[in-house]
This record gives structure tokens, sequence and C-alpha cells, in this order.
């Protein structure tokens, strides 16, 4: 087990002190940006490093049908008493889903938390297993400095990422639009190519 993986399994129970609170701020965005995103309800939506699984848990609030994965058994358990059917994958392993499985693939603070080369396998295997969105929910490009020094104790790519983001991710998905959904962070909305 790698030491992201074992650091994920050491703090599960702490990400699980917030999970209420979280669960409930993703379903009210969810809930303000579904109609401009033309999503129909009953969609099937895959979320990558889940965690505890509040992010997951706000598309299922909004009756969609999700399946939550992650790679730290710790957080797959706490995902899973929290109502979610969550299962172990690591993204940079390669994920065992056909091409177009899910329409929407999500994901909550996890692309900051990699490294460039990493980022790359997430959008590529993103846009691969979606048939037509991928929404990233994570740092705009205005630096915080606690936000700083909190993602540098955790050993994350924080600067990296917002210095570089979204047009990183423009070579991987057809369009991708930012939607603000606070003065910090972003929704970075990614379009797949039409596969029909």
């Amino acid at each position: 087990m790698n030491w992201h993986i074992r650091k994920f399994n050491i703090i599960a129970p702490i990400y699980q002190l917030f999970f209420s609170y979280q669960s409930d701020y993703y379903s009210e965005k969810i809930k303000e940006n579904i109609d401009y995103l033309n999503l129909k309800k009953g969609s099937k939506v895959l979320d990558l490093g889940s965690g505890t699984g509040a992010f997951a848990k706000g598309w299922q609030n909004a009756q969609f049908k999700v399946k939550a994965a992650d790679a730290a058994p710790a957080m797959i358990k706490k995902c899973r008493e929290n109502g979610l059917d969550c299962i172990e994958a690591d993204l940079l392993e390669g994920l065992k889903f056909e091409d177009s499985s899910f329409d929407i693939v999500t994901a909550a603070y996890l692309a900051h938390g990699l490294s460039f080369e990493e980022r790359k396998k997430l959008y590529k295997e993103a846009s691969r297993i979606a048939s037509k969105l991928v929404i990233f929910h994570d740092f705009g490009d205005k630096e915080n400095l606690f936000i700083n020094i909190i993602e540098a104790i955790e050993g994350s790519y924080y600067r990296e990422f917002i210095k570089s983001v979204p047009y990183e991710m423009e070579s991987f998905f057809a369009e991708v639009e930012k939607i603000k959904i606070n003065k910090w962070h972003n929704w970075y909305i990614c379009k797949v190519d039409d596969r029909d």
C-alpha cells in the first residue's frame, strides 16, 4: 500500500466528522447547477476518490444512480456506512470499467492532490469512462495562504494545479468550462467527445 493510500486510511475518521456538512453543501451546489448542466435525474454517476462519500452523496440526494470509488479501505468503509455503493479502485492502476460505462464521472478535491503525470491518468480515465460529462470540484486559480499551508502539509500539488487549470484539461476533453462555486473553488465541467 503506497503512502498516499496509507495517509487517507489514517485520516478517514477525521474526514467523517465533516461528512454531514459537506454532503449538505454539495447537495445545495448540485441543486443550484443541475438545470444549467441539463442533467437527467437517474443518470449513472461514478464518483472517483470518494473518500467518505460526501460529493457522491450529494449526487445521490439529487436522485442520480451513484457508484463511489476509492483506493483507501478505511475511506471505503466510511463511504459504505454513509449509505453509498462504494468499490475499491485505484485510478493510477487503471479502472476496470468499460468505455462510456457512466453518464457522468465526478471527483471532488482529487485532482489537486495528484502530480501532473497522475492528473493526466485521471483525465484520460475519466474521459474514457464518461459518456457525457466529467465534473471536477476543486480549487480555483486564486491562491489562498491558509489553503497553501494545509496543502503543503498534506503534500499535495495545490500550487501547481491552480496555475495550470483548466488549461491542462483541454487536451483530454472536447470542451472545458469553469463554473465558480465560491471564492476559492470551481467546478470544471468537461464534455467528452461525442461517441454516437
